[in-house]
């Protein structure tokens, strides 16, 4: 017995200076994509969705941003019970605000003007967004919580990642006739049982080694920070555009039913692609502010991650300021 707990030791002393010796090592000769906590929690409904009440840090090579959530699981602010009648933000990783700290998130932005504007008949600005996802979660919670929330205007924030990410997600299918069919929510899968036993042990989900090991993992990234698409064709034929422009006409219908404005947010989608998605909105009169791509506009993103920065974020902030419906205040949805 003496032995064995002898022999554990030494192994567990081993690993341990293994392990720091690994981390010494990435730290001094490897740039990780980044670092830090997953912001995501397994969903029954939704697939996934934010952590509630959560605080963290993500760092990389270009920034440190810092992150909050609130108790519904949303980034901002901590509300006063359950929002009546807000601006809803939906969207992936752009509208999350990944790149910038709490507050220079465009929705921040945006709820910020509103009150300088406004002042106490603002309306409340609900952030949504959700990181490597697609918009077959909008329809989740547009059909659950949002219906609670009863929001005055739903902005719906579409990327060039959708097209694969609406597949990848698992939630929604074709069916033969081309009718949207929702499919059971998978489990949380080993990486993210995986992933939660890391996120246990106070400290380590900052470790440059388990950043590394994610991004070993991760499949190939596109400029955003997000899977690329890289295979995708680009004529908005393929089963990833179908399934996506139909999601999205089945999203815009259902605020359509509950009398919830719409605003698109185009963010630099390629040029058949751009136009499909611009047709479900145009076909019902709704308004659209298009954002140019990295691409067009290199001052308003970052030089290697993708994302936009806090100017980036203060753009897109003022373009949606221009495009919000009139009246917006004082005209709340029944």
């Amino acid at each position: 017995m003496r032995d064995a707990l002898r022999n554990a030791g030494i192994l567990f002393l081993s690993t341990v200076v293994s392990l720091g010796l690994a981390e010494l090592a990435v730290r001094s000769f490897v740039s990780v994509r980044d670092v830090g906590p997953v912001f995501t929690t397994h969903d029954p409904v939704q697939g996934k969705r934010m952590k509630a009440s959560f605080t963290a840090e993500r760092i990389t090579p270009e920034f440190t941003m810092r992150f909050t959530t609130n108790s519904l699981g949303f980034r901002g602010p901590e509300p006063e019970g359950i929002p009546r009648n807000p601006i809803l933000f939906l969207g992936d990783s752009f509208t999350l605000g990944y790149g910038v700290s709490d507050g220079e998130e465009y929705p921040a932005l945006v709820a910020a003007q509103l009150r300088r504007r406004h002042g106490a008949a603002a309306p409340p600005v609900v952030n949504a967004g959700i990181g490597n996802a697609g918009n077959g979660f909008w329809l989740k919670l547009l059909r659950r919580e949002a219906a609670t929330m009863r929001p005055r205007l739903v902005v719906m924030q579409v990327f060039e990642n959708d097209f694969a990410d609406n597949t990848n997600d698992g939630l929604f299918t074709l069916g033969p006739d081309g009718s949207l069919q929702e499919l059971p929510v998978p489990g949380p899968g080993a990486t993210r049982t995986l992933g939660a036993l890391v996120q246990a042990i106070p400290g380590l989900s900052y470790s440059h080694v388990v950043g590394l090991l994610r991004e070993v993992r991760a499949p190939r990234l596109g400029p955003a920070g997000e899977p690329a698409s890289v295979t995708a064709r680009q004529n908005g034929t393929d089963p990833g555009a179908q399934l996506t422009l139909r999601i999205l006409e089945e999203a815009v219908s259902l605020c359509e039913q509950r009398g919830w404005k719409v605003l698109g947010l185009l963010v630099g989608l390629p040029g058949a692609r751009r136009d499909a998605v611009a047709q479900v909105f145009a076909r019902r009169k709704l308004p659209v502010v298009l954002i140019p791509a990295k691409s067009e506009r290199p001052d308003l993103y970052y030089r290697i991650d993708g994302h936009w920065h806090a100017r980036g974020h203060a753009f897109v902030a003022d373009r949606v300021m221009e495009a919000l419906p009139v009246p917006l205040v004082g005209a709340p949805a029944p």
